[in-house]
């Protein structure tokens, strides 16, 4: 809903309702404006705004007088209320904006007379969200039609039953151009053809699995909209630069707005050809998420970066630390601050990171270095060399194993346990991991894993006995996160571990934080 504005309020004249007298009750003294915007506040981020706004016309006679003449209230039009609610909210809202949405598997209305009931109101439209496998009715509508007054555009669903197909896409609007006002557009897998739309001026922009759109329009796009504070691009790999786009050398993309950037699926060579063009001054968030098969790091983090890298800069400046996820034997991710990059399906992953992390690393300033690692290993296949790099080139001072499986007893997590609780046999006064603080794991089994306790026990032995801070000396855990695995059974996850199991993990942890669930362990049981 839009803010209460001087107009709306000036326009509003409540029947009926005596001035307040001094010695009611402060609720009765309190202005109508004031009552107003507490209502307001209530109703505008409600998922049953109709239902809502009706419960408080029973309060009294001054508060229905308020609701009911506030037309303004009653324009955030929702299916998943129902028909009746729906055909009250139009009917309440009489000429005010309308916020439109319509959510398939929330939906308590029939397709065909939600759309033709609103659809009658199109000139009223400010914002529409669509988010359905299903959409011919909808899309019957913006064939034709234009909501001359709409700001916000949110279609996505199935390409197949929206009835169209990418060689035949739907065109909104008969053709002609977007409302002069849409400055708020989100379009994901629907074929839909952009390009008649003549988008501009745009404040926020969403294209995913659009196929009927070339690198032309989209950068025309970008040049028309200046403003644009959010950007994604998502799941477009047939992107890919050629010789007709013909670029000037100096070329670049100017976003002096642009806050937070998506770039998720596309080609390594548009989103390489994107990032290097690109000038984003007060960027905040970037997200980059790669299919890298067969293409090694430098193909997307090389030199030709060099004008993104103030920015790129500014982005970890916030950091705290460095979080880096072994997602598969083929993927992972680097998160550190604002920045994220996602590779999956690398080949040679640990060779590809130790790249991606190196140019990271001598570009983005020194103190990247030296930042805390938080390591999350998902797939616990790791290869033993991704600890032996970490332990020497790294300060990893928590570590995450959170494999998915229902295994009762996995076979990485063990291993991984294993190499943490004995001394490197290549050298054998070093540890693996030496700074780790923080131990995070959800295989726990029913019974308890006495691997862990051992695990703790070992590690903060050898700290007492070689004394803390020295050369591979295991430092001291202060906190220990335990859980269950998240894909076992119903009864297996409700098992709580043996309290003589926690109390071990506690004993072994000599005054560290113990977390069941997390839920913190007090010694006799879980805090509440």
């Amino acid at each position: 809903m839009p803010r209460i504005n001087s107009a709306e309020l000036s326009a509003y004249n409540p029947r009926d309702t005596p001035a307040p007298k001094d010695h009611l009750p402060p609720i009765h003294r309190t202005p109508n404006e004031i009552i107003l915007h507490i209502i307001h506040t209530y109703v505008k981020d409600s998922a049953y705004p109709v239902r809502d706004l009706s419960a408080l016309t029973l309060v009294c006679r001054r508060w229905r007088a308020i609701v009911e003449d506030a037309s303004f209230l009653w324009g955030r039009i929702d299916a998943s209320e129902g028909l009746a609610a729906v055909r009250k909210g139009l009917r309440m809202a009489k000429g005010a904006a309308l916020h439109i949405t319509y959510t398939q598997r929330r939906s308590k209305t029939d397709q065909s007379a939600f759309f033709k009931a609103i659809g009658e109101r199109i000139s009223q439209w400010r914002s529409l969200v669509v988010n359905a496998r299903q959409g011919k009715h909808c899309a019957a509508i913006l064939e034709t039609t234009i909501p001359p007054r709409l700001e916000k555009l949110h279609l996505s669903g199935n390409p197949a039953l929206w009835g169209r197909s990418h060689d035949e896409p739907l065109i909104l609007f008969g053709g002609a151009a977007a409302p002069p006002g849409l400055q708020d557009v989100h379009l994901e897998d629907i074929p839909i053809a952009v390009t008649p739309l003549k988008l501009a001026c745009l404040t926020s922009l969403e294209l995913g699995g659009i196929y009927d759109l070339s690198i032309s329009e989209i950068l025309r796009i970008l040049s028309d909209s200046p403003g644009l504070e959010t950007l994604t691009l998502a799941s477009m790999e047939d992107l890919v630069p050629d010789t007709a786009l013909n670029l000037p050398p100096d070329w670049t993309i100017q976003l002096p707005s642009l806050s937070r950037l998506f770039l998720i699926y596309l080609s390594d060579a548009f989103t390489h050809l994107f990032l290097s063009t690109l000038a984003a001054p007060h960027l905040q968030q970037l997200h980059v998420e790669c299919d890298m098969e067969g293409i090694p790091s430098s193909q997307l983090l090389n030199d030709n970066l060099t004008r993104l890298v103030p920015t790129l800069t500014s982005l970890v400046s916030t950091a705290s630390e460095i979080k880096v996820t072994i997602t598969r034997e083929s993927g992972y991710k680097i998160l550190a601050g604002g920045l994220e990059i996602d590779m999956d399906l690398v080949d040679n992953a640990l060779l590809h990171f130790q790249d991606s992390f190196e140019w990271l690393s001598s570009h983005l300033g020194r103190r990247l270095r030296i930042l805390p690692i938080h390591l999350r290993i998902d797939n616990c296949n790791s290869n033993i060399a991704y600890l032996e790099w970490f332990t020497s080139r790294a300060v990893v001072t928590k570590l995450t194993l959170w494999p998915n499986s229902t295994w009762d007893v996995n076979p990485g997590i063990e291993g991984i346990i294993s190499l943490l609780s004995n001394p490197i046999p290549s050298s054998p006064t070093s540890w693996y991991l030496p700074y780790l603080e923080t131990f995070v794991t959800n295989s726990v089994r029913p019974s308890g894993s006495p691997t862990i306790v051992q695990m703790i026990n070992r590690r903060h032995t050898t700290n007492r006995e070689q004394g803390e801070g020295g050369l591979g000396v295991p430092k001291r855990f202060t906190e220990i996160r335990l859980s269950r695995g998240m894909l076992l059974n119903p009864i297996q996850r409700s098992l709580r571990p043996t309290v003589e199991f926690l109390k071990a993990v506690v004993t072994a942890g000599e005054g560290a934080e113990v977390f069941w669930e997390g839920k913190k362990w007090t010694g006799t049981g879980l805090e509440e």
